[in-house]
């Protein structure tokens, strides 16, 4: 299994501050519970996740204001996995 994967991840106006939205299955693959860690350009954030069967598999989508406040452009390539305890 792995236990990181670098996907691009997408400005969505849908989602809550604080929050990424991935697949059910990257979220079981990558074994992660209720929190993440992405990794944008040498920058590691902590975001809650919320995952649905509804949007793409291999695609992260967070909320616009909160990714730019943090330095996050769309379309960028980030790295996710489970927090590191």
């Amino acid at each position: 299994m792995a236990k990181e994967k670098r996907l691009r991840i997408f400005h969505d106006e849908t989602a809550i501050a604080g929050e990424l939205i991935i697949h059910t299955k990257l979220r079981d693959e990558l074994q992660i519970k209720s929190k993440a860690e992405i990794v944008v350009a040498k920058r590691r954030f902590i975001f809650k996740v919320k995952a649905l069967k509804t949007v793409e598999e291999f695609k992260i989508f967070g909320n616009p204001e909160d990714l730019q406040s943090k330095g996050i452009h769309d379309n960028s390539i980030a790295t996710i996995r489970a927090p590191i305890e």
